[in-house]
């Protein structure tokens, strides 16, 4: 269902931009058409693309110690300023972090939760709040752009040793 919500917002938002844009590049009445439409088609795409048997099987983990996978989602991880799109899952011994191949770095991230000092909030942009830090003992920092990012925090706490 947050595949879906965040779907559309997406749709709205690239809706709306593109509709200021044919707006000044091409007239009112050719932007009232265009951008709705276009944020619409953004939109399905977005939701088509991240629910794609494709990416479900390109993000699947191979969980050789049979570890209960406890929560996971879509998500994307910061690797060098690129947001890599790829799943995050919880297991009760690590954070573990799978790309799809749609993606210019394509990795695989593992944090070991006995690693794990500290799970911190950051605001996407400045403004979207949907960013999740995970700050590790070493002084290291991981960023993950998730859904939930409370309910990911408390999980992980859970967790963590202090």
């Amino acid at each position: 269902m947050s595949n879906l919500k965040n779907s559309i917002f997406s749709g709205l938002v690239f809706g709306i931009f593109m509709g200021i844009f044919f707006a000044i590049s091409n007239g009112i009445h050719y932007a009232i058409f265009i951008g709705p439409l276009s944020g619409l088609f953004f939109g399905l795409g977005i939701y088509f693309f991240i629910t794609s048997k494709i990416i479900k099987q390109q993000t699947e983990i191979a969980n050789l110690d049979e570890q209960a996978i406890i929560y996971a989602d879509s998500a994307n991880h910061f690797k060098n300023r690129e947001g890599v799109g790829g799943k995050l899952y919880l297991l009760s011994n690590r954070l573990q972090f799978k790309s799809h191949r749609f993606n210019r770095q394509n990795h695989e991230l593992i944090l070991l939760m006995e690693d794990i000092k500290d799970v911190d909030f950051y605001n996407t942009m400045g403004l979207i709040p949907n960013g999740l830090i995970i700050k590790l003992h070493n002084g290291q920092c991981e960023k993950f752009v998730v859904n939930n990012r409370q309910v990911w925090r408390e999980k992980i706490e859970k967790f963590t040793i202090k």
